[in-house]
C-alpha cells in the first residue's frame, strides 16, 4: 500500500513538472542574461476566489507578522513587497497539524495554487502549492511539506479526529520513516537536488529526536539520548534552527524535568552560569536563541540579558547583530517618542510634517473626505485596503480625498505596512502620536478599528461610523454627498 501511494505522489510531481517544463526553459534563458534581481518579491494567487491568508515576515526581528490576504474576494490577487533581504511566509492550521513555511529572496516571483486534502471523512484543508517562477529549486523542493503531509494523512501517520482536535493522533516514528522514504524516492527520480536531500534528511532526523525528547519530558519517562543518533556540540549544525530546537528541548528534559513551564530568562541564566553538556560554541548559540525569545516574550528584561550576553559571548558577529537591533529599536522609538510628540499630532512619511487633524481636514475643504483609522496589526483594516484603492479610482481627487490615520504604537510596523499597502508615498497617510489621549479618540469615541468617518465639502461630519469600503452603501453615500 505504501509503495502504491508513494508511486502516486511521485507521478503527481512528475505531471506537475511536465506542465511547467516550457516555463522552466524560458526562465533558464532569462537567467543566462544575468539580469540584476529587483529589490522586491512578488506574491500572487492563481485565481483564488476565496481568501488566502498567510503571515508575512520581512524582518527577522519582527515582533508580529504582517497579515497578507489575497484572493478575488479580497479584491487583491497579487502583492509586490519591497525588500533587499530574505522574507518568509508562514501559515497552517494547528487543529489539523499542518504547517508551511516558504523563504523568498529579493527578485523572487511566487505563484500560489490551492490543493484540497481530505484529512478525514468530514474535514478538508486547503494546502498552498508553491511555484517559484525564477528559481533553481524544483517543484518537489518547494512543495516537500505538501507531499509529506499528504503521505502522512493517507497512510495514517497523522489521524485527525472528526470532532475534537485534542484527540488527534501523531505517530512521530512513522512520520519520520515516511519523510525518509519520500526523500529517497524523490532523489532516485532526480526530483530534488543532492543538497536538498542531505539537508532535509538531517532536519527530519532532528525533528524526530526533538519530538521524542518532548514526549519523554511531558510523560516523565526516561530516554536514552545517545540512541537518538544526534551528536552533541556538532559544529556543522550550529547554524541549523532544527538543531537549536533540539538543544532547547534537551536542556528542558535534562535539567528541568519537573517544571511545566520555564521562562527563557531562567534558561538563559542556567546555561550561562551552570556546567552543562554543552561546549562553549554550542552554549553561545543557545544563549543567543534564549535572548531572541526574551526580546519577543520578556521585553522588559531584554536590556539586562543583552548585557549578560555581550559579557558571555566571544562571537563578534552575533554581538554586532544585536547592537544593530538595538540601534534600530532606538531609531524607531525616537520617531514616535511620546515625550517629543504632541498629543494627537499627525506625521507622514513624505515630509514628516507635524499637523493637527483640524489642519489636515481644513486643507481638504471643498471635497468629500473619508478618514480611515487602521493599524498594521488589524486584520479587518488590512482586508479593506484594496477596496479603499478602488474608491480612489471611482472618484477623482476633486471629489473625494481619503485620509489614512494609523494608531500603531510601533513606528517600524507602520512603516512596513505602509510599504506593503503602497501608502508610503501618499501625503495623506499619517500616524498619530499618543492616540488614546488625543481629541480624535475622545470626540468620536473610537474604541475599535477599522473605523471610518465621512466629512462633507464644508468640513462637517456626515457619518461618524460610515460603512466599510467593501460595502456598496459607502459608494452610494459618497455619491449622494458630492
Amino acid at each position: 500500500m505504501k509503495n502504491i501511494l508513494l508511486t502516486f505522489l511521485i507521478l503527481t510531481v512528475f505531471s506537475c513538472q511536465e506542465k511547467k517544463k516550457e516555463i522552466s526553459s524560458k526562465i533558464s534563458i532569462t537567467k543566462e542574461k544575468k539580469i540584476e534581481k529587483k529589490k522586491e518579491v512578488v506574491i500572487s494567487v492563481n485565481d483564488t476566489i476565496s481568501s488566502f491568508f498567510t503571515n508575512l515576515f520581512v524582518d527577522e526581528m519582527q515582533d508580529k507578522p504582517d497579515m497578507l490576504y489575497l484572493g478575488q474576494k479580497e479584491n487583491k490577487t497579487t502583492v509586490t513587497i519591497p525588500t533587499q533581504n530574505t522574507i518568509k511566509i508562514i501559515g497552517g492550521d494547528p487543529f489539523v497539524s499542518f504547517f508551511y513555511e516558504m523563504q523568498l529572496e529579493k527578485g523572487d516571483s511566487l505563484l500560489i495554487d490551492i490543493k484540497k486534502i481530505d484529512v478525514n471523512q468530514s474535514k478538508q484543508i486547503e494546502y498552498p502549492i508553491f511555484t517559484l517562477l525564477n528559481s533553481d529549486k524544483t517543484w518537489s523542493e518547494n512543495n516537500f511539506g505538501y507531499l509529506l503531509y499528504n503521505y502522512n494523512i493517507n497512510n495514517k501517520a497523522i489521524l485527525i479526529d472528526e470532532d475534537k482536535f485534542q484527540n488527534n493522533k501523531f505517530d512521530s516514528e512513522k512520520i519520520y520513516t515516511n519523510s525518509i522514504i519520500l526523500l529517497d524516492s524523490l532523489k532516485d527520480n532526480n526530483s530534488i537536488s543532492d543538497k536538498f536531500y542531505s539537508t532535509n534528511r538531517i532536519n527530519q532526523k532532528l525533528k524526530f529526536a526533538t519530538s521524542k525528547i518532548r514526549e519523554a519530558k511531558n510523560k516523565s519517562i526516561e530516554l536514552d539520548i545517545e540512541n537518538l543518533g544526534i551528536k552533541l556540540n556538532e559544529e556543522e549544525l550550529l547554524d541549523n534552527k532544527e538543531y537549536v530546537s533540539f538543544l532547547r528541548a534537551l536542556i528542558l528534559y535534562k535539567y528541568f524535568k519537573e517544571d511545566k513551564r520555564v521562562k527563557n530568562s531562567v534558561l538563559f541564566d542556567f546555561v550561562n552560569e551552570q556546567e552543562t553538556i554543552l561546549n562553549e560554541s554550542t552554549k553561545e548559540i543557545l544563549l543567543n536563541s534564549y535572548l531572541k525569545s526574551i526580546f519577543f516574550v520578556e521585553k522588559p528584561k531584554f536590556s539586562k540579558y543583552l548585557t549578560k550576553f555581550q559579557s558571555a559571548s566571544n562571537n563578534d558577529e552575533m554581538k554586532n547583530k544585536w547592537n544593530s537591533v538595538v540601534d534600530k529599536e532606538k531609531a524607531n522609538s525616537n520617531k514616535l517618542n511620546t515625550t517629543n510628540r504632541t498629543v494627537g499630532i499627525l506625521t507622514n512619511l513624505v515630509n514628516d510634517n507635524e499637523l493637527t487633524f483640524e489642519q489636515v481636514l481644513t486643507k481638504r475643504k471643498g471635497k468629500i473626505v473619508l478618514v480611515d483609522f487602521w493599524a498594521s496589526w488589524c486584520a479587518p483594516c488590512r482586508k479593506e485596503m484594496p477596496f479603499l484603492k478602488d474608491l480612489k479610482l471611482k472618484f477623482n481627487e476633486t471629489e473625494l480625498k481619503i485620509i489614512e490615520i494609523s494608531i500603531d504604537k510601533d513606528y517600524s510596523a507602520w512603516l512596513r505596512a505602509s510599504k506593503l499597502e503602497n501608502l508610503s508615498n501618499e501625503i495623506d497617510n499619517y500616524i498619530i502620536s499618543n492616540w488614546e489621549k488625543s481629541n480624535l479618540y475622545k470626540n468620536y469615541n473610537i474604541k475599535t478599528i477599522p473605523r471610518y468617518l465621512l466629512f462633507g465639502k464644508d468640513g462637517k461630519i456626515i457619518d461618524e461610523n460610515a460603512p466599510r469600503p467593501s460595502e456598496k452603501e459607502l459608494i452610494e453615500l459618497i455619491k449622494a454627498s458630492i
